[in-house]
């Protein structure tokens, strides 16, 4: 069976770093769509939820391509931000698996994300067990 991952966590957890761990996988990311054409990364809010759609395409594109390994490193702070890639998994016949990213190395977020979204996140951010 091929294998859906979607590694979670708050700004500057570690998620982009942790992601390409995982050998033979194809990364994606909402991130990835705030690339300017230099490879800049450039975040609009206004472009937020068509990125995230985008993303989910590209999810879905891998998907048809039957990808083994699939490794997607957003936030997911809430459980229906996940909804889509579950619907997606179920629909093309893939185990989806859950890790979540702590950042106890105290490192910052690379996109200077601001600390009052960090903490919203934090405070939003839920756990299945």
């Amino acid at each position: 069976m091929n294998n859906l991952i979607l590694v979670r966590g708050v700004s500057g957890a570690g998620k982009s770093t942790i992601a390409p761990m995982f050998k033979n996988a194809v990364l994606v990311s909402t991130d990835d769509f705030f690339l300017n054409e230099y490879g800049e990364y450039v975040f609009d809010a206004n472009s937020l939820v068509i990125n995230h759609q985008f993303c989910q395409l590209a999810v879905s594109m891998m998907m048809k391509d039957e990808e083994e390994l699939i490794v997607v490193h957003n936030t997911f702070t809430a459980d229906w931000e996940m909804d889509a890639y579950f619907d997606l998994a179920r629909k093309h016949g893939y185990a989806v698996h859950t890790i979540i990213v702590e950042n106890r190395h105290g490192s910052k977020n690379v996109h200077d994300v601001p600390q009052d979204v960090v903490k919203a996140q934090i405070e939003r951010f839920s756990v299945t067990l």
